[in-house]
């Protein structure tokens, strides 16, 4: 999609009418319906029950995305690791390194999470432990749901796998291979 300048700084005859004031040029770093006029799937993201605080003013569309380089991470490229190290930004914790990486990682960050709303914890894209097995596949057996080589069916009732407390350390563990503290 190609905008011109107008489209999200306003008319140009305003700032010359005024000799050149910053302040009649539209900034759509502090005003996100610049970019919803546009982008109206994104909007309604942001209403959902967890989001990043982009209609509460605390970060805005141009924190994540640079509208001038038209790509859609800013950084200029949408290669997964830009998208990651984007997060990573400001969520240094679940960068690592960790001595134990869950792959999900590696994958990238929207593997798992919703970029910017979601009606589940955490930005998730699963409410439950079928975001893991999407991933970790789970086997019928005579003994019980298997996954990996461990029987899970006492746990699955209890949540996801990280709010069960079974692998808190979701992102990476520096102690345990099942990623746990």
């Amino acid at each position: 999609m190609e905008a011109g300048c107008e489209s999200c700084h306003g008319p140009g005859s305003l700032h010359v009418e005024s000799g050149g004031e910053r302040r009649t040029i539209i900034n759509p770093r502090r005003s996100p319906e610049v970019c919803f006029q546009c982008h109206l799937d994104k909007q309604g993201q942001f209403n959902l029950p967890t989001h990043h605080p982009v209609l509460e003013g605390r970060i805005g569309c141009g924190d994540c995305h640079d509208p001038h380089k038209g790509r859609a991470i800013k950084g200029g490229a949408t290669s997964l690791t830009t998208e990651n190290e984007l997060c990573f930004q400001c969520h240094t914790a679940q960068r690592g390194p960790f001595v134990f990486e869950h792959e999900a990682v590696r994958e990238g960050c929207t593997t798992c999470h919703q970029p910017h709303g979601s009606v589940n914890a955490k930005l998730l894209r699963e409410r439950n432990a079928n975001g893991c097995l999407k991933c970790h596949f789970q086997m019928q057996t005579s003994a019980g749901i298997v996954i990996g080589s461990i029987n899970h069916t006492a746990f699955l009732s209890h949540g996801t796998c990280y709010s069960a407390g079974c692998h808190e350390a979701v992102h990476g563990s520096q102690v345990n291979p099942h990623l746990r503290f």
